[in-house]
């Protein structure tokens, strides 16, 4: 199999070209996540997933299994409802986003969630990776987001996230 340039490799490699060289030819040198990485990627997930009640007739195509993960999406794509970590591979790239939102008829939205409170260069190529491996596979690509915490939202009465039961 070939090797894929995925999203977060492309990244990493805008970031430092070296890494990116390493996570393709030597990735039993890159060392694993230390706790304050892996507490950032914890919150990060718990974000997706408030942003994930916002589409409540969304269905869900993460799995682990990397091949399952792009025949749901391919399978989802034909009901036109929201998909939450839709992945597509075009040639030797791969791209995940965390909701495509059907747009008009035949179009769709990519909405990044980012857990920062501030959207970032690196936000910017990311949904631009995404939009270009949706294009290469041939979807229309209609607008894409970035949504991020705002931190200056005051909430008035108790915040209950999706599938919690109030006390």
């Amino acid at each position: 199999m070939a090797k894929l340039l995925s999203k977060s490799r492309y990244l990493c490699g805008l970031q430092c070209k070296r890494y990116l060289w390493l996570l393709f030819n030597e990735p039993e040198k890159v060392p694993g996540a230390d706790a304050a990485t892996q507490h950032i990627f914890d919150q990060g997930k718990l974000v997706g997933e408030l942003a994930q009640s916002l589409f409540p007739d969304g269905i869900t195509a993460s799995t682990n299994d990397f091949m399952e993960n792009i025949r749901l999406t391919r399978q989802y794509l034909q009901e036109r409802r929201p998909i939450f970590e839709a992945g597509i591979r075009t040639s030797n790239l791969f791209a995940r986003a965390d909701v495509l939102k059907p747009s008009g008829n035949t179009a769709w939205d990519i909405i990044e969630v980012k857990s920062s409170t501030a959207v970032k260069d690196v936000n910017t190529e990311d949904a631009a990776f995404q939009k270009y491996c949706y294009q290469q596979a041939g979807l229309e690509i209609n607008r894409c987001y970035l949504m991020h915490i705002n931190n200056q939202y005051v909430r008035q009465g108790k915040l209950i996230p999706p599938n919690c039961s109030p006390p």
